[in-house]
């Protein structure tokens, strides 16, 4: 070997930065090796959320909760298809891993007021607020030099918390917006969301003397008698580790085969950094790596105009077919799901139609009115701006002529509008129950509505459609099979001896058939905290 470390992480997301810390407390020398330039990884675009069941930050609030319900309530989301032995792992270690980088980090959460903790709030364990956890607002000054080896997102912003966009009136009314905090923030550097969070992680990694390698590929894992014991990189170097390497790659988004393959439906683009395209794959199938699968739904996106991520398209994620006065129907020209919740419409889009043999509502068309084009924004389009030539939007002055031009039954088309529209008129949609979900009004509805924050007539002409695209968003259907501390599996259950994954690179085993917000965030620091405390006891 050229150079040896204790333990060597591949990839510089949440759950690979994560891991340098917790190294570093237990004792160990550690190395990160990240291909692109930038580190933060899927979570440095997301939200930035943790999902946490009886957490001391309930306790110090007088929330009653506890890691009990927390575990019905993913036993419940899994469908079945959720591992017993991870959904107890995850609900008992999430406080004590939170606890334990808090301490560590010195770092301050905060928990998410106003925005249900919940997708499900019908199931038994659900809680009403307390679990969803954010960063506070974190000075990337703090980073030093490694400020801008930092990746920020292009999908949220990471300039405030949610508190902060509730307060200024909600995504939906984005243009109306005032500047000033915004302007504040900015000038001070601090950073929200997850673009925050991996700052965080970021400053925890460089604090534990990490050697952190950048633009750096691994092209093998070394193994002696069975036990992972190095990497290759793509000079040809080998680097030994003692105690073991963890995979925190990411998912697979910009690999189509692999899209195709495991999500079960085609031509999907990404809204993840390039970079992820299922290296976790590569680097463990010579080992024997299990992978498994669990139903995962699919997102609708749309492409972003003139912008681009580490040269490759940029997709955005579809928030606004949530809102008032729009609706999303398939080639027949009929609604088929609620669309202010997007697991509703993600499984969905991948039913198959025997009869036909064909997707049964994908493709599909996303239509709104006049009255929806001059209140919201969308993407970077304001209220009376001109539509990209990208979207290929179409338009007319009737429903009916809205379907010849989008190629449905114009008859059939317009009959569906006119229930929804009599639905909106009533308060309730009593085909698919959209905006009944708290979770839906709260987050992907339009808070300064004069009526239902989902529901709104498609009435007012002219009227547009446009064909969503799909996009990943790097959580993932399949994934290395791991036992609950993280250590990958071979095809016959036993463990790969110094091999470990986390985050996205490993099957969601503690959701199986469902998911929710801030649990991919908040496994991949229990997982990066439980495989280097395994690796330690290896010394």
């Amino acid at each position: 070997m050229n150079s040896t470390f204790d333990v060597i992480a591949i990839g510089g997301g949440l759950a690979g930065l994560a891991a340098m810390t917790a190294a570093k407390e237990r004792g160990l020398s550690s190395l990160l090796i990240e291909k692109t330039d930038s580190l933060g990884g899927v979570t440095a675009y997301s939200a930035g959320q943790l999902w946490v069941a009886g957490s001391f930050l309930e306790r110090d609030a007088g929330i009653e909760d506890s890691a009990e319900a927390g575990a019905g309530y993913l036993r419940r989301l899994g469908m079945g298809f959720a591992d017993e032995a991870h959904v107890r792992f995850y609900a008992d270690n999430a406080n004590p891993t939170l606890e334990y980088f808090t301490e560590l980090l010195d770092a301050k959460f905060r928990i998410v007021d106003d925005l249900p903790d919940y997708y499900y709030g019908e199931f038994p364990d659900a809680r009403r607020q307390g679990r969803l956890l954010e960063v506070d607002p974190y000075p990337g000054s703090s980073l030093g030099e490694w400020r801008n080896r930092l990746r920020v997102s292009p999908h949220v912003q990471y300039r405030l918390t949610h508190e902060d966009m509730w307060k200024l009136g909600g995504i939906a009314r984005s243009h109306t917006w005032d500047r000033s905090l915004l302007e504040q923030r900015e000038a001070a550097d601090e950073l929200c969301m997850g673009t925050g969070l991996a700052a965080l992680f970021l400053r925890g990694a460089i604090d534990a003397g990490s050697e952190i390698m950048t633009s750096t590929s691994v092209s093998e894992l070394i193994s002696e008698s069975g036990r992972v014991v190095g990497v290759r990189i793509d000079d040809g170097r080998t680097i030994g580790a003692r105690h073991g390497v963890l995979i925190a790659t990411g998912a697979y988004d910009w690999d189509p085969r692999a899209m195709r393959t495991f999500e079960g439906i085609p031509d999907v683009a990404s809204a993840a950094p390039p970079s992820v395209v299922g290296d976790h794959f590569r680097l463990t199938a010579p080992l024997g790596a299990r992978v498994v699968s669990e139903p995962k739904p699919m997102r609708l996106g749309y492409p972003v105009p003139g912008r681009k991520d580490d040269g490759r398209p940029m997709t955005g994620i579809f928030r606004a077919v949530s809102y008032p006065y729009s609706i999303l129907v398939n080639g027949d020209g009929r609604r088929f799901c609620d669309e202010s919740f997007y697991p509703a419409i993600g499984h969905a889009l991948k039913v198959i139609d025997g009869r036909r043999q064909a997707f049964a509502n994908w493709p599909c068309w996303w239509v709104f009115d006049t009255r929806f084009r001059s209140e919201y924004s969308f993407s970077t389009i304001s209220p009376g701006m001109d539509f990209p030539s990208e979207w290929d939007v179409v338009s007319a002055d009737t429903i009916e002529a809205l379907g010849e031009k989008m190629g449905v039954d114009p008859g059939v088309f317009a009959d569906q509008v006119q229930r929804f529209n009599a639905d909106c008129a009533a308060g309730v949609d009593r085909e698919f129950g959209r905006g009944e979900r708290m979770y839906s009004q709260v987050s992907y509805g339009d808070h300064q509505a004069d009526q239902h924050p989902n529901l709104g007539p498609v009435a007012i002409g002219p009227f547009y459609a446009m064909r969503p695209v799909l996009v990943g968003t790097g959580i993932p259907t399949t994934g290395l099979d791991t036992d609950d501390v993280g250590r990958v599996l071979d095809y016959d259950g036993s463990p790969i001896e110094g091999l470990y994954a986390a985050g996205n690179s490993s099957a969601m085993l503690e959701v199986g058939g469902g998911y929710q917000s801030g649990i991919a965030n908040m496994r991949s620091l229990i997982t990066a905290r439980s495989s280097m405390f395994d690796a330690a006891a290896k010394k």
